[in-house]
This record gives C-alpha cells, sequence and structure tokens, in this order.
C-alpha cells in the first residue's frame, strides 16, 4: 500500500495525460456537477443571451480574433471586467489551487467573459467549444490533460454547455489544473 502511495505521488502530467475520457470522466465528476450549478446562472445567461442579440458576422468575429491575438482588442480587457468575467474572475482566485482559467462563449464561440484572458477571442474553431455546443444540442465535453499557454499551467479543461429554454446558447469552459487531478485521483475519486 505505502509503494502504491508513493508511485501515485510520482505520477506525471503525462502520464495523466494518457488517461481516458472516462477516467478523467471519473475522477471529474464533482467537479463536473459543481460546474452543472454554474450554468444554472442567471447573470451568465443573460451576458450570453445579450451578446447573442447582437448577431455578429463571422467576419466580424475573426477581425477582433485578430486585433485579441495582436493584444490590440479593448475586448481583452473588457471581458475579465464586465459582470460575467468578475463572476469568473472571482472564482478562479479564490479557488486558485484548483482552476486555473474560466471562460464563457455565445453560440458561435465568441468569449463572452474569460478570466484571465484567453490566447484567442474565437473558440468557434476549437474542440472545446465544437464538442460542448455540439451543433446546439449541448454535452459535456472533457478535453485532454495538456500545458494551456494562455495560462502557464498543465490542466485539463471541462467545457459544460450553457442552456435557456432547452436550447443551448453558448458553453462556459473551466481549466482545473493537473495537481487536482493528481489529489483526487489519490483519494478514489
Amino acid at each position: 500500500m505505502r509503494f502504491l502511495l508513493i508511485a501515485l505521488l510520482l505520477v506525471s502530467p503525462l502520464t495523466f495525460a494518457e488517461l481516458s475520457q472516462e477516467d478523467l470522466s471519473t475522477i471529474l465528476a464533482p467537479r463536473i456537477e459543481g460546474l452543472k450549478f454554474l450554468t444554472k446562472n442567471g447573470m451568465l445567461l443573460e451576458s450570453i443571451r445579450d451578446q447573442n442579440r447582437m448577431e455578429q458576422s463571422l467576419d466580424e468575429i475573426k477581425k477582433i480574433d485578430a486585433e485579441w491575438k495582436a493584444g490590440t482588442s479593448p475586448l481583452i480587457k473588457e471581458l475579465q471586467e464586465n459582470k460575467a468575467g468578475n463572476f469568473l474572475k472571482n472564482i478562479i482566485i479564490q479557488q486558485a489551487d484548483v482552476y486555473s482559467e474560466a471562460f464563457l462563449t455565445d453560440n458561435q464561440g465568441a468569449n463572452v467573459a474569460a478570466y484571465p484572458a484567453t490566447s484567442d477571442y474565437w473558440q468557434g474553431d476549437e474542440e472545446k467549444f465544437t464538442a460542448s455546443f455540439n451543433g446546439g444540442k449541448g454535452k459535456i465535453f472533457i478535453g485532454p490533460v495538456e500545458f494551456d499557454e494562455s495560462t502557464k499551467a498543465n490542466a485539463v479543461q471541462i467545457s459544460v454547455p450553457m442552456e435557456y429554454n432547452d436550447e443551448t446558447i453558448g458553453v462556459l469552459v473551466i481549466g482545473v489544473k493537473v495537481s487536482v487531478l493528481e489529489a483526487e485521483k489519490l483519494q478514489g475519486k
């Protein structure tokens, strides 16, 4: 038993990167339940609905994305400081030992709020959005364990659909640090 505990303590991010989706789902089940609670937050839902009503074209979104990547978009700061951004920021700061990042998208994968700033504005071409938005049907998606450039942390991203009146209107993505996976695996979760 002592050997097993020592072996588990020495598990590297590379080993966690090799975990199956089923293993990750089992380990992250309590976190996923907590995220489901966040999907009912009225302020987050209203923030997404407000942005969806703007009906931005994909060309507009890609223009903002290019400015975002270049570091010139005023939205980088704005989406961290709007109501939803501040809400996500509080979660990340209060639980910095657990979460590396959180961001909210609209129905096209454009950021509505983010903390800290993501490396790009448009998530619509990335699996974390497309798999969770699921063509408007919504489903939970767990990404691979990987090093995230924007947060400089080894983490796994959990994407949960944001639904309003049984319609998927956006996606909430939260990065869970590998250290949490290690601890929860040790506890048998």
